[in-house]
């Protein structure tokens, strides 16, 4: 595969490459996991669904593990605006005719976390992953008028599901007519490189986390014999750059951070002839600890993806708009209600917890997708 650097750039790219350009190692100084009263609080670490948010002293090592669960359901989508059914079938599905959309989608992630610090000013990190997904689909129920003989239409919705049939035919595929659920499941991309220091201080903490993903996940997974849907491929197929920058800061029992973090996507196409859209992340969080082993927190979550390059280079199905690449992306709004947990003392020191839940707020959509309920985030992990 041709590696190149992708047309459409993250915005923040630029400035996650100056940064960890400029950052001197000998100005960083080793940030504290601890509070005054030597034990380990839970406000040290982000949300969690914030990664590359904190760092280790130089030996120390963390072991976790982080779950992700994500699900869509309810209306299609059109930009910010619900879609009918009939102008699904008219529009969704480019110049074939639509016969199916999707009824609800879940995706579970799991993740292993392993970090280790060789010095105070640098923390590596590694994290394979494993993902499933499950896809109800439902026939589209067109209200064009209904005529011919017995009963069947030669203008609605028989006429509309008989040409994708034959347009999928000619593409070597082949259609369900009625409501089924499908699912794939299977390793991942796996993440991977340094978290750097630039700077802090007393109060505040700022890093820059250059970091990579391998193609290890799947990008070939089928269907009834053809390529499914593209979200529920367990890979990008195509190794990516992670940047991102982080701040932190601290006062009392308030914490506070900002993150800006990009994917970009480093090859033009993957081994089964598309590319996922670049990906940029801002996001924002404020916590409050109520005691030494617990916080809560609130954060904002601004996503904008990029829609798929490319096409699949082999059979795959056009009877609903996840089998369409253009109806992938758009612009995201999520809040995010957190909770941070930490053992302070005794055998089980340091032995963290967290939970999140972001809600979308508001999403403007390329092409035709099915809206979001929330994403639910979990972690543990240990240092030792």
């Amino acid at each position: 595969m041709k590696i190149s650097f992708p047309r459409r750039q993250v915005p923040a790219l630029g400035l996650c490459i100056a940064l960890g350009v400029v950052s001197a190692p000998g100005l960083a100084r080793a940030d504290s996991d601890h509070g005054p009263a030597t034990g380990p609080l839970p406000d040290t670490h982000a949300p969690a669904g914030v990664m590359f948010d904190h760092m280790h002293k130089a030996g120390e090592w963390m072991v976790g593990f982080r779950y992700a669960y994500s699900s869509e359901s309810g209306d299609i989508l059109h930009g910010g605006s619900k879609a009918g059914d009939q102008m699904v079938i008219d529009h969704g599905c480019g110049d074939h005719k639509c016969s199916m959309a999707p009824g609800s989608m879940s995706m579970n992630m799991y993740m292993l976390d392993i970090m280790y610090a060789p010095t105070d000013w640098m923390t590596l990190m590694v994290m394979p992953m494993y993902m499933t997904h499950d896809m109800t689909m439902r026939p589209l129920k067109s209200n064009a008028s209904h005529m011919g003989h017995s009963g069947m239409s030669h203008g609605g919705m028989d006429m509309s599901m008989d040409d994708d049939m034959s347009e999928m035919m000619d593409h070597g595929t082949h259609a369900h007519s009625g409501a089924h659920t499908h699912g794939t499941d299977g390793w991942g991309d796996t993440i991977f490189g340094p978290e750097l220091r630039i700077a802090e201080g007393p109060g505040y903490h700022l890093m820059f986390s250059p970091m990579f993903s391998a193609p290890t996940g799947s990008v070939d997974k089928k269907t009834n014999g053809v390529f499914t849907h593209y979200m529920m491929q367990p890979g990008s197929g195509t190794w990516d750059f992670l940047p991102s920058i982080t701040y932190t800061g601290r006062a009392d029992r308030f914490a506070w951070g900002a993150q800006v973090l990009g994917v970009v996507r480093m090859e033009e196409e993957n081994d089964s002839g598309y590319r996922l859209g670049n990906v940029f992340q801002a996001t924002g969080w404020g916590s409050y600890r109520f005691a030494d082993w617990i916080s809560a927190s609130v954060r904002g979550l601004y996503t904008d993806e990029g829609q798929i390059e490319g096409h699949y280079n082999g059979p795959h199905n056009h009877s609903s708009p996840p089998d369409l690449q253009y109806n992938y992306g758009g612009t995201y709004w999520d809040i995010g209600f957190g909770i941070n947990t930490v053992v302070p003392s005794g055998a089980l020191k340091g032995l963290r917890f967290s939970a999140e839940w972001l809600q979308p707020v508001d999403e403007d959509v390329n092409g035709y997708q099915l809206e979001r309920n929330g994403t639910l985030w979990a972690n543990t992990s240990i240092s030792f």
